[in-house]
């Protein structure tokens, strides 16, 4: 638990509250009680020591890292059965089992396995109880594929490893979740649950799942001096929970809003006098105030409170929070459900029903429609960076200014009237209003304010008061199935139309493709195994002396993290090509050419971190091998290299925030690689040979600077100025020729999200990524310097990777027929340069 902060600033945890945990356990656990047979207590007490501990701490955290913990605790739980092995050899492939080299070097092709898969099972199969999986998956036929496409594969694993002995419920698992893992990476969430469930039962997760009995926590868990921090995601408000509680329990409580010099003052009274008195005290948005917050820890610690005191502070979750206040707390995070259905429950019960209902009639219909928009533009987070380039923080107060905003207009269009024709709505200022300054003043992504735009002109139209107008068309992708508005003219017929709703919605109801959350579930998938290897402490081997421990510290003096980072290390040297990168040869002429003068550059720049990645991988094996002495440089790298940390030092160059160390190297080996063939051409054939060179646009240290080299080229070439020249891209079908000219260069790997080209024109398709043939991208001059326009092209944006957090330029492509723009942009189709993520 003390390792939690790893993952997240906000878990922190005191010494008081371990203490708590097991006096509960030990001095005030009801299932003891007149069990007096020394091994039955001693299961009952190692059971709730998990249970409560999980309980309590999960309340702390957020939703996607429940199962990181649970896991954790299960290895730990493991290395205390004497009954079973305690899988290590499993658990490290389960982390660490992409840092494995192939040993083929030309991958074989298989039926229905895509590249990653058949990397994935060629890594498994080094694992002795998976030996001859590839014979395997080969002789399965079409079963296999099938098994591998069904929507719950977790739930019917095929026995596909070796047992030699029959395993166990919890073996199996284990084995189940590394093929789940190999195969179907967006399950691997579900096959968590399953693994977790066949070591501490069905009702482990479940009951840290249920709604928590707040009240009973905060009487009888809770002491009075340590307070209660409420923290909530942004946007969402969770003092109304303690209002109600006070309620509930007759409490008498004070709330005061934090954030002025004023409400200062009356804290530190409301405090004092509560203390005495045995009141509630709540101080809400107190991360507004993170200076004052150290006054306010030290004034707890000194305080002698009355039992029946507490104190509540409500905060959205964020980093500037003093740790030793996270410490000193209890904390209790909150975050809305999922989902559009609930997004618009939540919002109708923040607006009245006078307010809703006032005249003129129309104005309940907008405030619906405004409800939609709201979840729509909420709820396409949680698929971000593929819903909305980042996650902007559109929140409650976004709502309650479009509210005002929205009365303000009808009530100055309507002068009273009861009604108000559709047609004599502002509808252009309620658009422009929303789409620029309420909502997209949140926005700094041109491609974001287009979508916003495009779902505010969608929304807010005269066509909205029509019975049959579709807010949602063509849903999971079926022609003429659509969600219509709904008829009514008062809150309450909308509140129950919202309540007939599904309890689930798919991806296509906020206009993405269906497999969007197949994207989303890989991500959370790779994100837990990325914080389970930031958990792997270096003193892992010395928390529980196991049997299998002792055996490894009397045959080999390292501990279990040295040795697994010593094979990480060899690997990684085999990856990294042993080849000897040449600078460029600078001459009076070709210094002159922007080609030479960027790739010159770039090759300098991989020479120099390829000298120093060499070296630190040097290192590192020494010092895991006993050959060297550390220094505080290699205690560093052996820290961040242990957890899978990509080292401050080797991150010269933009890559996503938290890559794992060997995603990093297996991208940098293939850029070292473009490099060496960029040096030899130059070397072989001059300045001139770069021209004609095939670039990995996402492969260079700064991409963004190739492109203003080549438009430099060719206006020194002809003579032109740089604003006389527009950017054109031809996308080639596969297997054809790229046609090149003196203003032309080709560029290769890019990759293109939420939809195909054929002919080089797009299509609109439910494939999340396709990999396109090599690209023309030439400089054309234009007459005034302004491109010309287009109906039948859409303008797209080239990110350098899937994270979408730097957009290196824009292109123009044509669409199929009629296609417009909005869908594009709905859908989230955009170019990458580069396939790497978090």
């Amino acid at each position: 638990m003390e390792a939690l902060n790893l993952v997240h600033f906000l878990y922190q945890y005191s010494l008081q509250f371990f203490l708590e945990i097991f006096n509960s356990v030990l001095y005030e656990n009801a299932h003891t009680k007149g069990v007096t047979e020394h091994s039955s207590r001693l299961s009952i007490v190692t059971k709730d020591l998990f249970q409560v501990s999980f309980n309590r701490v999960a309340r702390g955290m957020l939703h996607q890292d429940r199962i990181m913990f649970a896991i954790l605790l299960c290895r730990i739980h493991l290395r205390g059965v004497s009954s079973e092995p305690d899988y290590d050899r499993e658990f490290t492939h389960f982390l660490r089992g992409a840092e494995q080299t192939i040993k083929t070097t030309e991958l074989p092709k298989y039926e229905g396995l895509n590249t990653q898969q058949v990397e994935s099972m060629l890594r498994l199969e080094q694992l002795p109880s998976f030996e001859g999986l590839v014979r395997f998956v080969d002789s399965y036929d079409s079963g296999f594929v099938e098994w591998m496409n069904s929507v719950y594969p977790e739930t019917n694993v095929p026995i596909c490893w070796k047992e030699i002995t029959p395993l166990s419920p919890i073996g199996q698992a284990i084995h189940k979740l590394l093929v789940i893992q190999t195969f179907r990476p967006d399950r691997l969430l579900a096959a968590s649950h399953i693994f977790v469930n066949s070591i501490f039962g069905e009702q482990f997760l479940h009951t840290a799942e249920q709604e928590m009995n707040l009240a009973d926590i905060i009487e009888n868990e809770m002491r009075s001096a340590t307070p209660v921090l409420m923290c909530s995601v942004t946007g969402y408000d969770a003092s109304g929970r303690v209002d109600d509680m006070a309620t509930e329990l007759n409490k008498g409580i004070a709330s005061i809003a934090i954030g002025s010099a004023e409400g200062f003052s009356q804290a530190e009274k409301a405090i004092n006098s509560a203390a005495k008195s045995g009141r509630w005290v709540m101080l809400k948005n107190v991360h507004l105030a993170p200076q004052w917050l150290m006054q306010l820890e030290k004034k707890i610690h000194s305080l002698s409170p009355h039992p029946n005191f507490r104190l509540f502070l409500t905060m959205e979750i964020n980093p500037k929070v003093p740790v030793n206040l996270l410490r000193a707390g209890r904390i209790f995070t909150f975050e809305p459900p999922p989902g559009v259905k609930a997004n618009l429950l939540r919002t109708f019960s923040t607006v009245s029903v006078g307010r809703m209902n006032k005249a003129p009639s129309e104005r309940s219909r907008l405030y619906f429609l405004l409800a939609w928009l709201h979840a729509i533009v909420q709820e396409r987070l949680t698929y971000s960076p593929l819903g909305w380039a980042k996650k902007y923080e559109f929140s409650e107060s976004d709502l309650r200014c479009a509210c005002d905003t929205l009365d303000i207009w009808i009530d100055t269009v309507a002068k009273g009237r009861s009604n108000l024709p559709p047609d004599k709505i502002p509808w252009d200022a309620l658009r422009k209003l929303l789409s620029q300054c309420i909502y997209g003043g949140r926005i700094d992504n041109e491609f974001d304010q287009r979508l916003l735009t495009a779902f505010v002109g969608k929304v807010f139209t005269a066509n909205s008061f029509d019975s049959e107008f579709p807010l949602i068309s063509n849903v999971d992708g079926v022609e003429g199935k659509n969600i219509n508005v709904p008829e009514g003219i008062r809150r309450e017929q909308f509140v129950q139309w919202v309540e007939a709703l599904p309890e689930n919605q798919t991806p296509s109801w906020l206009g993405l493709p269906n497999n969007a959350e197949k994207v989303l579930l890989t991500t959370l998938g790779n994100s837990m195994i990325a914080k389970l290897l930031k958990m792997q402490l270096l003193g892992d081997d010395d928390d529980l002396p196991t049997k299998e421990v002792k055996k490894r510290h009397t045959s080999d003096g390292r501990p279990a993290w040295m040795r697994t980072l010593l094979t990480s290390a060899t690997n990684w040297q085999t990856i990294i090509p042993k080849l000897k990168l040449n600078p460029l040869k600078r001459t009076a002429d070709n210094i002159k050419d922007p080609l030479f003068r960027f790739f010159e550059r770039e090759v300098n720049l991989g020479l120099q971190l390829l000298q120093d990645v060499r070296q630190d991988i040097q290192n590192v094996r020494l010092v895991c091998e006993a050959k060297r002495k550390q220094t505080n440089r290699d205690r560093e790298l052996l820290s961040d290299l242990a957890k899978g940390i990509l080292p401050k030092d080797w991150n010269r160059y933009t890559v996503p925030r938290g890559v794992t160390v060997i995603q990093w190297v297996s991208d940098f080996s293939e850029r070292i690689k473009q490099l060496n063939a960029i040096s030899a051409a130059a070397a072989s054939g001059g300045a001139a040979a770069l021209k004609t060179q095939t670039v990995w646009l996402g492969g260079l240290f700064t991409p963004e600077a190739y492109i203003t080299a080549s438009r430099q080229f060719v206006a020194q070439a002809n003579s032109w100025s740089l604003e006389e020249l527009n950017l054109e891209v031809t996308i080639s079908d596969a297997g054809g020729q790229v046609k090149s000219d003196d203003c032309s260069f080709t560029i290769m790997n890019l990759k293109l999200q939420g939809a195909t080209c054929k002919k080089n024109t797009l299509h609109l398709s439910s494939t999340i990524s396709t990999d396109l043939p090599p690209t023309n991208i030439s400089w054309v001059r234009a007459e005034g310097g302004a491109p010309k326009s287009s109906d039948d092209k859409v303008r797209l944006p080239v990110y350098l990777n899937q994270t979408r957090a730097e957009l290196l330029f824009t292109v123009d492509l044509p669409v199929q027929g009629s296609t417009v723009d909005h869908s594009f942009y709905e859908r989230g189709v955009a170019l990458l340069c580069s396939g790497m993520t978090a």
